[in-house]
C-alpha cells in the first residue's frame, strides 16, 4: 500500500512544516514505506533551501499543474479531490497536519473499497457542527446531512478498483460545484459523493485518524495516524505538542527536527502539554462550543488586563453569595 500527502504551501504558513512532521513521523515507523507527495508547482518552486528537506524522506515526488486562478486553498483541495487518477494501487492519504504513531501496515478486508473515519468519531446528531453542516449542504443544494453521518477526509484509504475510480471522479465534480459557490472546504463534497453513491464508504477504527482534540481520547492509546485539526489552533493552543506553533517555528526556522521532537515524534501518543484539563459532558462541551466563550477566550488573549478586571468582580460577586 502506498501512502500519499497532497501539499500547498508558501513561506507564510506552516503547511510545509506540519507535512514534513507528519512525513518524518511516517518514515520513523514505516522505514519501507512507499510515500507519495503530491505537490502544485507553484508550491513546488518555492521548495528549496530549509524547505528541501522532505526529498529525502518521500519515494516519489509527483508535480501537479492547477488552475491559474486557484488561490492556495483551492489548489489544494483541487488535487486532493483528484488524486486517485494520479495514482495506480491502493493507497492511504493522510493529511498532512497528522503525527504518524505505529506501523501502518494493514490488510483491509478485499470488499472495502474506499475507508475513513467519522468526523469528530461521532454522528451527526452528537455533532456539535452539525447545524453548520447542514446549512452548508444547503446552501450548496446537498443533502448528505440526511444521512446522519458526515466523515471526514483526513485519511482516506482507496481501493484500486473502478468504483473508487467513480466515487472520486464525482467528489472532484461535486467540489468544482462546491468551490463555484464559496465554498472551498473538501469534506461536503466528499460525503455528497458518498450519499449519491449509497454510502460507498465504510467506516474505519478510529485508530487510523484519532481527532485527538476532539473525541478521540478513546482512541489514542492504540491510534495508528494522530489527526490534531490544524484549524482549531486559530482560536486553541495547540494541546498536542508536535502540532504547536514552537515546534512547527523551529522546523520552520532551520528545516529540521530537532532532537527534542524527534524524541515526541518515537512515543506521540505522550506528547502532550503537561498543563491540562479534560472536558466532558453535554452541558460544559455545549459552553466550551459555544461564541460567548470564544468570545471570552478572545478577550483572555487580547485584552488581558479587562478580562482580570472582570474576573476579579465575579469573583468577589460569588463569594459574597457564598457567605
Amino acid at each position: 500500500m502506498k501512502y500519499v500527502y497532497v501539499l500547498t504551501s508558501s513561506e507564510n504558513d506552516f503547511y510545509y512544516e506540519q507535512f514534513f512532521i507528519s512525513l518524518v513521523s511516517l518514515r520513523l515507523h514505516n522505514p519501507s514505506a512507499q510515500i507519495i507527495a503530491l505537490i502544485d508547482s507553484k508550491t513546488k518552486q518555492g521548495l528549496t533551501g530549509k524547505r528541501s528537506g522532505y526529498e529525502q524522506f518521500v519515494s516519489e515526488i509527483l508535480t501537479i499543474s492547477v488552475p491559474e486562478e486557484f488561490s492556495q486553498k483551492e489548489a489544494s483541495r483541487w488535487i486532493k479531490t483528484s488524486m486517485k487518477k494520479y495514482l495506480a494501487g491502493d493507497f492511504l492519504y493522510i493529511d498532512c497536519d497528522t503525527v504518524i504513531a505505529r506501523e501502518l501496515s494493514h490488510q483491509f478486508p478485499p470488499e472495502l473499497t474506499i475507508g475513513a473515519i467519522l468526523d469528530n468519531h461521532a454522528p451527526l446528531e452528537k455533532h456539535h457542527l452539525a447545524p453548520y453542516f447542514e446549512a452548508q449542504d444547503k446552501k450548496i443544494g446537498f443533502t448528505s446531512f440526511e444521512t446522519g453521518k458526515r466523515f471526514n477526509g483526513g485519511v482516506i484509504f482507496c481501493r484500486d478498483a473502478s468504483i473508487a475510480d467513480g466515487f472520486f471522479s464525482r467528489w472532484h465534480f461535486l467540489w468544482n460545484l462546491s468551490n463555484k459557490k464559496g465554498i472551498h472546504q473538501d469534506m461536503p463534497p466528499l460525503n455528497q459523493a458518498n450519499h449519491e453513491m449509497g454510502g460507498v464508504i465504510t467506516e474505519l477504527g478510529g485508530e487510523w485518524n484519532c481527532q485527538v482534540t476532539h473525541n478521540g481520547l478513546p482512541f489514542l492509546s492504540a491510534a495508528k495516524i494522530i489527526h490534531c485539526f490544524a484549524t482549531s489552533t486559530k482560536l486553541y493552543d495547540c494541546p498536542f505538542l508536535p502540532a504547536s506553533t514552537p515546534y512547527l517555528s523551529s522546523v520552520k526556522e532551520t528545516g529540521l527536527i530537532s532532537h527534542e521532537l524527534m524524541e515526541m515524534l518515537r512515543n506521540p501518543r505522550a506528547a502532550f502539554e503537561p498543563f491540562s484539563r479534560i472536558i466532558s459532558g453535554r452541558t460544559e462541551l455545549d459552553a466550551i462550543n459555544s461564541k460567548l466563550f470564544a468570545l471570552l477566550l478572545f478577550i483572555r488573549k487580547k485584552m488581558p488586563g479587562l478580562f482580570k478586571k472582570v474576573n476579579s468582580f465575579m469573583s468577589k460577586k460569588r463569594a459574597q453569595t457564598q457567605k
